[in-house]
């Protein structure tokens, strides 16, 4: 490894020789007119030790972009120090509308890309929603065949966008990041990380945050956009996605500096100047007024942002160790809170936690609203008796459930699912809609995460205390007695004899309930009925049929096991 002493200047300032070591050899990088990179020569260096972090560029932007890169990696680091000698770079989904924010990122991630080991990917949306989204789409289209780097559009159906019922800016913005992220699925190796860089600078910040608080936003909100944010909503991707602003720390006065620096072109939306668009009056009016107070308003807001960001922070790990301790049960169909536990906390506490909880369930709090969750936290802090379940939004329920030690809990749980895990084997909606299952009289199935297990034998040969009978889960019938064993559900009307009443008939429901089954558990408990006679022979774990029982003139037994699979 050679050393080499290199000076880089760096306009206003002075800068000692670095001494550096050099993986490969310097590279001059030059884009013809109008996409170049300076009048003056970059130079850009790759260097295995930790000299990249004292490196600095004769231009600003450049600059902050690299400080960003130290304070919140926004790029993976190479797995090992020879990772430049080869062609293992990682792909980043740069998205480009055309505009001047997202030109200027192209154009200054081109510069870094050898540097981070990057390759670029150029990925533009067509909405459909302006006459001229078609030549932006070419303008862009042109810029990446400039570039020679591969370049991934997306047509939108306007109509479909402007039906949406969550309102045209969010159907847009979700039909935006899902192709981001689907690309980046496909141009990331399995094992590595899929990227997708967006323009958002330090201006957008500020307009953020000031949108945000007129309307009322938590802590989070107002912390506003993060350098790095991990996309893992299932609606828009189907593996975890790094989303990363590398421009957050920039201006919009910074970002057009840089422009005309590099004579750079682009695309003007005649969009961002309607009056009629809240974020437009903000630009336009609000901050203009803000900054005649103080002239550095922008920064102010967004250092004001990034101090709630740290105390976000910190309170977000202070909730997660809460919910760790008070949680009963949490997974992506349901959380459940001790609520004798909630009961003792403040409003404040107990809405913080519902929010923690809501991002467990990948709910979207904007969905629900401060409101709602006020209204959520009071009525936890007041409950007194089981409930529900009671819908919070399009995809959320909230019950108050008893467990078995007769105690209540709290379950935030997706609407299509139960506020609780079953105590046994349950059959969802699924399995319900398939019908009646026939069983054989020997052999077994599977039914989620459960073992069903059907046994014949002599009845000499029943297991020792049977009689006792221990198990909840496993029953004894006389086999001469059934003909036609299926596995259902709970149906109208249904009644059963239990054992030990002598055959007198009881309604299922009022089994169900002096067993205290929640009703959301009672359509998918199971039941094995004997076709044939139309008779309920056990409602599995409660009760069994008298007149299916064992008797001395029983000569064959059919044992039904259920077991949990390990």
């Amino acid at each position: 490894m050679r050393k080499l002493h290199l000076s880089i200047s760096q306009a206003n300032t002075r800068q000692k020789a670095l001494e550096v070591d050099v993986c490969i050899l310097l590279r001059i990088s030059f884009v013809s007119h109008p996409f170049s990179l300076s009048s003056r020569r970059s130079i850009i260096i790759v260097v295995k030790t930790k000299a990249e972090s004292k490196l600095s560029f004769n231009d600003p932007l450049l600059n902050l972009m690299m400080q960003s890169e130290r304070q919140h990696a926004l790029f993976p680091s190479p797995k090992d120090s020879l990772r430049p000698l080869r062609n293992d770079l990682q792909p980043v989904i740069v998205g480009v509308s055309g505009g001047v924010d997202s030109i200027v990122l192209l154009h200054a991630l081109a510069q870094l890309a050898p540097l981070w080991r990057l390759q670029l990917h150029v990925a533009h949306v067509d909405h459909g929603l302006r006459p001229s989204s078609a030549q932006d789409a070419a303008f862009v289209r042109d810029l990446a065949q400039r570039m020679e780097v591969p370049f991934h559009l997306a047509h939108l159906d306007a109509a479909a966008l402007q039906a949406d019922a969550g309102g045209l800016e969010a159907a847009a913005r979700r039909a935006r990041y899902r192709f981001l992220c689907t690309i980046a699925h496909d141009v990331t190796p399995s094992d590595g990380v899929p990227i997708v860089a967006v323009a958002h600078h330090a201006d957008d910040q500020a307009e953020t945050v000031l949108f945000r608080l007129i309307q009322g936003s938590g802590i989070e909100g107002l912390a506003g956009m993060r350098p790095v944010t991990v996309l893992d909503d299932p609606a828009l991707t189907a593996r975890l996605v790094r989303l990363v602003r590398p421009l957050l720390q920039v201006s919009r006065s910074q970002i057009l500096q840089y422009a005309q620096r590099h004579l750079l072109t682009w695309r003007e939306d005649e969009s961002n100047l309607d009056p009629q668009r809240a974020r437009n009056l903000i630009r336009h009016q609000v901050m203009p007024l803000l900054m005649r107070i103080n002239p550095q308003a922008v920064d102010a807001i967004v250092r004001t942002a990034e101090r709630v960001a740290e105390a976000s922070e910190r309170l977000r790990l202070l909730d997660e160790q809460t919910l760790q301790e008070l949680a009963l049960e949490q997974n992506a169909q349901r959380v459940v809170l001790r609520l004798a536990t909630l009961q003792k906390m403040n409003a404040a506490a107990v809405r913080s936690l519902l929010h923690r909880s809501m991002d467990r369930l990948r709910i979207d709090l904007r969905e629900i609203g401060a409101t709602k969750l006020e209204q959520l936290a009071d009525a936890v802090l007041h409950a007194t008796h089981r409930s529900g379940p009671h819908p919070l939004g399009k995809a959320l329920s909230w019950s108050i459930v008893a467990l078995e030690d007769g105690s209540l809990a709290l379950s935030l749980h997706r609407s299509d699912a139960l506020p609780c895990a079953p105590p046994g084997p349950w059959l969802d909606a699924d399995k319900r809609r398939q019908g009646e299952i026939p069983l054989p009289f020997e052999g077994e199935f599977a039914l989620n995460g459960w073992r069903l297990r059907c046994v014949l034998f002599a009845r000499q040969d029943a297991p020792e205390g049977w009689h006792d009978n221990p198990d909840r889960w496993r029953a004894f019938f006389d086999a001469d007695r059934i003909r036609t064993p299926v596995l259902t559900t709970p149906q109208a009307g249904l009644q059963i004899d239990p054992l030990g009443m002598d055959g007198k008939h009881r309604a299922l429901g009022d089994l169900f309930t002096d067993a205290k089954i929640a009703p959301a558990l009672r359509a998918g408990w199971p039941l094995i009925v004997d076709r044939s006679e139309q008779r309920v022979l056990w409602v599995c774990g409660l009760a069994q049929s008298h007149a299916a029982r064992i008797t001395e003139e029983t000569r064959r037994v059919w044992m039904v096991q259920w077991s949990q699979i390990t």
